[in-house]
């Protein structure tokens, strides 16, 4: 999946996303996703992306629950300040 692909799933899906399917669609891009501090809270990273330190978002309550639209805006914000980066990445990884 390119760059491009998860932007456009994070775009054409808005509020209709799980955790578990936006933590693999960052995973899909480089980005390490971890446990915050509190319960539902994310944190994401990528060392590929030397002027990213890291993003944030929160999953909610329950089994599996939809992100809310304002961190999907957030995360594809993040991709689209630093897509020539994460461009760049995936063709050294090749």
């Amino acid at each position: 999946m390119t760059v491009l692909d998860v932007k456009q799933e994070l775009l054409s899906r808005k509020g209709n996303l799980r955790c578990v399917e936006v933590i693999a669609l960052l995973q899909q891009l480089g980005f390490e996703v971890r446990d915050g501090k509190r319960g539902g809270h994310k944190l994401y990273f990528h060392d590929g992306l030397p002027e990213f330190h890291s993003g944030s978002f929160n999953c909610g309550h329950g089994k599996n629950p939809e992100i809310k639209q304002a961190y999907i805006a957030k995360i594809v914000r993040t991709i689209d300040n630093h897509e020539a980066a994460l461009r760049k990445y995936f063709e050294e990884e090749k």
